[in-house]
């Protein structure tokens, strides 16, 4: 696939903004509940509102991505069937309640409070999944439909979402080193993730030949009774020029390039991040760490594109998806 960058930053901000509301809900609740060290209000407030920031900000990237962004609001026409219009609709119902608890948390509302939490961390995960889908419900994409994206940008969101509760907490808050300790574990998971999500596609899981594509899963057998099989092949692409599915679908990265960057991912996205947060307690290595996450994670997102290989190309060459 084509990497657009407009839908690359959409899914990596929106996805770090709905962790950190989900974790400033999460933070919030336990510390009312005595589970954890209470955290200053103010400086989840300020989380909250950075999460909020990153969320519209990814949003407003994905409109690019449409060939006449004037019309985005029409994502919302077809919520009972795509994936796209229930993002939308759960974004338009998340971004008002979202700005409401995090207006409440610099005050004493109590109960309301963690009641608007609850709905928060509910709908953020919607969101997450709902995007997600976007993607795994492509059965044509095999590198896509499958569990293991869904699950990916949940972790994923969390683990940047913690980068930036973080780095809004400041150096000294009460439990923010019990907190570093979670992201740098968490970080830590989603590499481990990242790598079985990359073994994955190199098993080649659900690959599709040309001969499956066409029918003839078995290859193709002559008019005479001889017993030989031939393997199917392309004779001619159809087109004499690049088209929108040459632009979309035929895009290719070598293979050492993908190499590179997966090891550029692995280490600025989680290893860095995960070693600052839970070695180095101040301010600035927690926006370090922040800026080389989101950083990695763009690199990650960009391998996400790139890996994926549409069934369209078998019948522009390629023997498999």
């Amino acid at each position: 696939m084509h990497p657009a960058f407009s839908v690359i930053f959409f899914t990596v901000l929106s996805g770090a903004g709905l962790g950190a509301l989900a974790w400033t809900a999460l933070l919030d609740g336990a510390g009312a509940a005595g589970l954890v060290g209470a955290l200053s209000r103010d400086a989840l407030a300020r989380a909250a509102f950075a999460g909020l920031v990153l969320v519209v900000a990814g949003l407003c990237c994905s409109t690019l991505h449409l060939a006449n962004p004037r019309n985005a609001w029409r994502s919302l026409a077809r919520w009972r069937t795509s994936w796209l219009s229930r993002e939308a609709a759960v974004a338009l119902v998340l971004l008002p309640l979202a700005a409401l608890h995090a207006t409440l948390l610099v005050q004493d509302a109590g109960a309301v409070r963690l009641a608007l939490g609850g709905l928060v961390v509910v709908l953020a995960w919607a969101m997450l999944v709902c995007t997600a889908m976007i993607y795994a419900s492509l059965k044509p994409i095999r590198q896509w439909h499958t569990a293991r994206v869904p699950v990916g940008f949940v972790v994923l969101g969390h683990a940047s979402g913690a980068l930036v509760v973080l780095a809004c907490l400041g150096a000294d808050a009460p439990g923010r080193r019990a907190l570093g300790v979670a992201a740098a574990a968490l970080l830590l998971a989603a590499a481990l993730f990242k790598i079985d999500y990359w073994r994955f596609l190199r098993r080649g899981v659900g690959s599709v030949t040309l001969e499956q594509a066409i029918g003839v899963a078995h290859g193709v057998r002559p008019a005479a009774p001889t017993g030989s099989v031939m393997a199917a092949r392309l004779l001619d692409v159809g087109h004499s020029r690049g088209t929108f599915l040459t632009h979309e679908f035929m895009a290719e990265a070598a293979a050492s390039r993908r190499g590179t960057l997966r090891v550029v991912a692995i280490v600025a996205g989680f290893l860095l991040p995960a070693a600052l947060v839970a070695l180095v307690a101040s301010a600035t290595a927690a926006w370090v760490a922040l800026c080389a996450g989101l950083a990695g994670l763009v690199v990650e997102r960009w391998l996400f594109f790139a890996d994926a290989r549409h069934t369209v190309r078998l019948y522009h060459g390629d023997a498999r998806t």
